[in-house]
């Protein structure tokens, strides 16, 4: 009888801990990435993505170049657009100055997750996740010249 009633304890309490634990991946799911960029007074260029749709968005200025669309993702360049983002980077990394109040150009990234919103302007190249954020935005620069009407 005792055996028994070590046994179940023991059991429940690596059932308890397991279900307590949460790896990086089930705790912070990415349900949306953006990169937008803005041109002081010549206006803005926007492109968010998430596991289902693809949108992309101009304002002002001379922007007629840059393609305004809303437009389905596919679940397999959702997953290749996220692959390369690790959120423990993102913890680490810090933005640079802002210059959109001068009239300067900012680049902006935000990426949502089920658990926090990340959001970095001007990150410099000596920051912690500053290549990954490059690769994103190529990534999402790729999607939107594909997706050109």
């Amino acid at each position: 009888m005792m055996k028994i009633l070590k046994t179940g304890l023991l059991l429940s309490a690596l059932s308890i801990f397991l279900l307590s634990c949460k790896t990086s991946a089930q705790s912070s799911t990415i349900q949306s990435v953006t990169y937008s960029e803005t041109f002081g007074r010549g206006g803005a260029t926007s492109v968010t993505a998430t596991k289902d749709s693809l949108e992309a968005s101009a304002r002002g200025g001379k922007m007629s170049e840059f393609p305004s669309f809303k437009k389905k993702m596919s679940s397999k360049d959702w997953q290749k657009l996220i692959s390369g983002l690790d959120i423990s980077l993102l913890e680490a990394t810090k933005s640079g100055e802002r210059r959109g109040l001068y009239d300067g150009s900012d680049e902006i990234f935000r990426i949502k997750t089920s658990e926090k919103e990340y959001e970095f302007y001007n990150v410099p190249a000596e920051s912690a996740g500053y290549k990954q954020l490059e690769q994103l935005k190529k990534a999402l620069n790729n999607l939107v010249s594909q997706n050109k009407q």
